[in-house]
């Protein structure tokens, strides 16, 4: 089978760490699959994998064909032999849509094959994730069909990647630091969140393999966007997220559906502290209120509600262990995926 996946990097390095884990799970599972990405940035690809070439228009990295979005020509070449064979399935993250050369082949040059377009959209925790799981949209060619598949929390959505690195919770390391990667206060360890004023110690960019390691060595955590906040749901390690600011303060809307799914998994009194916490961290009329536009510096998280997160690690995990546990009864986002596929080519046979 040939699946290509799309990929354009938007917003720092999220994009591409989802479609790199995702490419490299769906490998694993079939390693008879070719499987093709085609990104925009190689750079951006760089930073979370050490193998990319900056400059190649093609190369292959653990068993995973890459291809340069803009390499137009060779990429129409590659992709057009055989009636577009390698376009029998495309996923689209993101909505990040198609490369012009890619648009000519399936949408001017006719080909006679029928192509699967399957829309790959961002993690969230609303309810709109159920309601387009699955659900197919019109394209332009009766030959190009499209389908909706949305990464989730529920048994309804497609779930989240579980690589095999995350198959078990992690050990817990009640004495570890505090990952800090957030928009508004930077990016370090904190090994100390008691102590007023504590500097935050910088860390190193680190590829996808190291920053996972990392990141299961923490006590707690506090973390941005959604790559890293999938893995911090899988962690069951006490965790605050910090959503993508948004215009109107969108953000509250994801991150209060995110609470919601959590609550069950909770002692009311445990989720309240834990609530609180993350609606300060993503309320941007809290931040000047606790001085987080000096955090960068010198992190303060020994008052209000960081203060009363951090001195209750213990009495909070239970919880988070809960939420990752009920995560994983999901399955595997690629696995689900896989067996969505097939469900369909034998209905299209």
């Amino acid at each position: 089978m040939y699946i290509t996946v799309l990929c354009r990097v938007v917003d720092n390095y999220g994009d591409i760490g989802v479609a790199w884990r995702m490419c490299r799970r769906l490998k694993k599972l079939n390693p008879q699959n070719t499987i093709s990405l085609i990104v925009d940035n190689l750079l951006s690809f760089n930073r979370i994998c050490d193998e990319v070439d900056n400059e190649a228009d093609f190369q292959t990295i653990m068993g995973v064909d890459v291809y340069k979005w803009q390499a137009s020509d060779f990429c129409h070449e590659q992709f057009v032999r055989n009636d577009g064979e390698k376009l029998s399935l495309i996923l689209e993250l993101f909505q990040c849509g198609r490369p012009d050369w890619m648009e000519r082949i399936l949408f001017e040059e006719k080909l006679q094959r029928t192509v699967q377009i399957i829309m790959i959209d961002y993690l969230t925790a609303e309810k709109y994730a159920e309601d387009f799981h699955c659900l197919k949209s019109l394209t332009r060619s009766a030959k190009v069909q499209k389908v909706n598949f949305m990464p989730g929390f529920t048994e309804r959505t497609g779930g989240l990647i579980i690589d095999d690195e995350w198959e078990r919770l992690p050990d817990y390391n009640e004495k570890g630091p505090v990952l800090v990667f957030t928009y508004t206060m930077g990016k370090g360890l904190l090994e100390n969140t008691g102590s007023k004023g504590q500097l935050l110690k910088p860390i190193p960019y680190m590829n996808q393999t190291d920053w996972d390691k990392m990141m299961k060595q923490c006590s707690a955590l506090i973390i941005r966007g959604e790559e890293s906040m999938s893995r911090a749901c899988l962690s069951g390690i006490p965790f605050i997220w910090q959503a993508y600011p948004q215009t109107e303060e969108y953000q509250m809307v994801k991150v209060r559906a995110l609470l919601e799914r959590m609550r069950p998994h909770f002692a009311a009194e445990d989720f309240e502290i834990v609530e609180k916490a993350w609606m300060n961290i993503n309320d941007s009329n809290a931040m000047p209120e606790n001085d987080h536009s000096t955090m960068s510096g010198s992190l303060s998280l020994s008052k209000g509600p960081y203060e009363q997160f951090f001195s209750n690690l213990k009495s909070l995990r239970p919880g988070f262990v809960s939420f990752a546990q009920s995560l994983r009864k999901n399955g595997d986002l690629c696995a689900n995926l896989m067996t969505f596929i097939n469900k369909i080519d034998i209905i299209d046979r």
